[in-house]
């Protein structure tokens, strides 16, 4: 044989005795698939209840079938290219000699004889060399065919599913015997509302939230075993029922109710239920007719007087009350009375009520006035469901005075504003024709007008008693106004009007309109809202004081110059920081949260913490909501536990984003990110 045949030989030989092992590696690799595939077929049709032979077979068909396709698509995989390629990758340092004579062996009449005869010359010795079992190992494949088969047996017999229900059996003995109680046991509520109300008691079982009235009284009765409950951070002491656990607590403001067993083991499946308390609201009552101020040519009418009350829970009692004021100047007479009412109920929530004002059996005379209004109560104790009606003038002419029929009082008759408008006004015509006047004729007009504010500003000081160290002190505590049941508004807006009034001095002593005409009308503005139908009454002095002019500039000013105005603290909005710093430790905690391994208890404990923010709020209650459900989701359904996570951190962004100032910050693309997209994105 010529030498270049018996290289060829040896190229080819080799060359097929590894494309034959690689043609078994193949076979092996898809058997072992194919016992897998067959095993897998073979337990979903039998636990689907086909009968174990004909699971069998088409469990067979199905390895047939796979086999069949796996090899044909493989076929390429163990030609003698293939195996050229991987004596190449098992002997780099042939430098793809093999390769090349593999091809030349099939194509010769691609190259001179001289060149086929050298590249075979140069390839053959390798080809010697070759070790089939390093170029093609199949012992792993062989291992993973046993493995398989091996499974296959032991799944064909039962035995992994005997082992799974022993190790259920177990588990389950365990949980029985288990002393730890249930913290899915039934909460029976019991909600007692306040006698007046008139309501009987409810009951509710295992209740998501409970709604109650102020002053309702809640028992709440659970079974199984030892329990711990809580309102907020107070602890509520135990009673029992038999073989329930029972708490009783009144409802006087909301919050939540943290129920566990007191174990650590349990501490993190806290149960939390909150509670919303409503409060009972004053009656409302509005006078219908004539519902305005009156002024009167004399004392001989009759004003009929209409109104309607309305309470959420019922209404107990409706009184007119009237204060008579008489006399001028400084001698001011008050006498209070009441006249009953003609009552006529809708229901036991909504009244309507009738009236007549006789003002000749009143004693009026010219000049004197009535004041009435009407006090309603609900069926509370106390004085707590009190409300009153606006407040309403009758006003009996007095000498000069012109009063049509029952006339609603004409603006010009709003003496307590009538100066300050007037200097309104004025400054206003100066200032439309400030322009033409020189400054000497502009300085001793606005000093004319400055007297006059000045003037009145001394007036209402007057009528005030004097200034006093804290005004608004003063009048928040005073009780002299309808028997301390309203709130003295007036008196603060009085004493605005009063420092508004020294502004416009202020900027008309500057010589500038422009300075002093906005105070001037503020200072309007106050007096109207001061005596609108709220009404105030100036108390009035005995004994005018005087300055003595032998005091003047004689005080200690020593200390005067080290004086700083108090700063006081901006105040702490709760609930906005608190969804704050909940959004924040959600973001910090959200990988733990999807992937299960935060601990259950730092789930609860951020629950608890949410409710805690407003317990009364549906917004939050769904919040620690989701986190307990969250908890409760097991650690293998992680698609579950992010969307819910993602729910949930909107939910409290939404929160956060309502009393946030918006910022436009928008990234290259414009789309503006928030802190858990970019999360949800890393």
């Amino acid at each position: 044989m010529p030498r270049e045949q018996e290289n060829g030989a040896v190229v080819t030989d080799a060359l097929g005795a590894v494309a034959g092992r690689l043609r078994v590696r193949a076979g092996l690799r898809t058997l072992a698939i194919a016992i897998t595939v067959g095993v897998l077929c073979w337990s979903a049709l039998a636990g689907a209840g086909l009968r174990s032979l004909a699971a069998a077979v088409v469990s067979v068909t199905a390895i047939v079938l796979l086999s069949a396709a796996r090899l044909g698509a493989l076929r390429s995989r163990w030609t003698l290219a293939a195996a050229a390629g991987a004596i190449e990758r098992a002997y780099p340092a042939s430098r793809n000699v093999v390769i090349t004579a593999e091809e030349l062996l099939r194509y010769p009449e691609r190259s001179r004889s001289w060149v086929v005869d050298r590249v075979l010359e140069r390839a053959a010795p390798i080809a010697m060399r070759v070790d089939r079992s390093a170029v093609t190992p199949l012992r792993k494949d062989v291992g993973f065919v046993l493995l398989a088969a091996v499974v296959a047996v032991l799944v064909v017999v039962g035995l992994p599913q005997r082992a799974f229900t022993t190790a259920r059996d177990v588990i389950s003995s365990d949980r029985t015997s288990d002393s730890r109680p249930n913290l899915d046991s039934a909460i029976e509520a019991t909600i007692t509302p306040p006698a007046y109300i008139g309501e009987p008691a409810r009951t509710i079982r295992n209740p998501e939230r409970i709604d109650a009235v102020q002053g309702s009284r809640l028992r709440l009765a659970i079974s199984g075993g030892p329990w711990r409950a809580r309102f907020g951070t107070t602890p509520l002491a135990a009673g029992a029922d038999g073989n329930r656990a029972v708490f009783d607590l009144p409802l006087q403001q909301s919050g939540y109710v943290a129920i566990d067993a007191g174990d650590d083991r349990t501490s993190g499946r806290r149960r939390l239920v909150p509670i919303a308390v409503v409060p009972d609201r004053a009656p409302s009552i509005r006078i219908t007719a004539p519902a305005k101020d009156l002024l009167l040519p004399d004392a001989k009418r009759t004003v009929a007087v209409e109104a309607s009350a309305m309470d959420d829970f019922g209404l107990h009692s409706l009184e007119l009350r009237y204060t008579k004021v008489s006399g001028t100047g400084e001698q001011f007479e008050f006498h209070e009375g009441s006249i009953p009412l003609s009552l006529s109920p809708q229901n036991d929530r909504v009244w309507n009520a009738r009236a007549a004002l006789a003002l000749s059996r009143l004693a009026l005379a010219p000049g004197d006035s009535i004041i009435y209004r009407i006090l309603g109560r609900d069926r509370r104790p106390g004085d707590e469901g009190t409300a009153s009606s606006d407040t309403y003038f009758i006003e009996i002419a007095g000498p000069g005075q012109v009063a049509l029929e029952a006339f609603e009082m004409p603006p010009d008759r709003e003496r307590y504003a009538l100066s300050q408008q007037m200097i309104v006004l004025k400054l206003e015509r100066l200032r439309a024709r400030e322009r033409a006047l020189d400054r000497a004729a502009l300085e001793n007009e606005i000093a004319n007008i400055a007297a006059e504010q000045r003037a009145v500003r001394a007036n209402f000081i007057f009528l005030t008693g004097g200034t006093v160290e804290d005004e608004e002190q003063e009048a928040e505590h005073s009780h002299e106004i309808q028997e301390g049941r309203l709130e003295n508004t007036a008196r603060r807006e009085i004493v605005a009007a009063i420092q508004f009034m020294s502004r416009a001095e202020q900027g008309m002593a500057a010589v500038s309109t422009a300075a002093a005409l906005p105070p001037a009308k503020a200072a309007v503005e106050a007096l109207q809202r001061a005596f609108g139908r709220n009404r105030y009454f100036l108390r009035t002095v005995p004994v005018r004081s005087r300055v003595d002019p032998s005091r003047r500039l004689s005080g200690e000013t020593s200390t005067a110059a080290d004086w700083r105005r108090e700063l006081f603290p901006v105040p702490f909005d709760g609930p906005h920081m608190a969804a704050r710093t909940i959004l924040a430790r959600l973001l910090d905690l959200s990988h733990g949260i999807r992937d299960g391994s935060l601990p259950p208890a730092a789930l609860t404990a951020i629950a608890e913490e949410t409710i805690a923010v407003e317990p009364s709020s549906a917004e939050w209650q769904g919040v620690s909501k989701s986190l307990l459900h969250l908890r409760d989701t097991a650690k293998e359904d992680s698609a579950a536990r992010a969307a819910l996570l993602g729910n949930t951190v909107s939910a409290v962004a939404r929160i956060v984003q309502r009393t946030s100032v918006p910022i436009r910050r928008t990234t290259r693309d414009g789309s503006v990110r928030s802190a858990w997209s970019e999360e949800r994105r890393r």
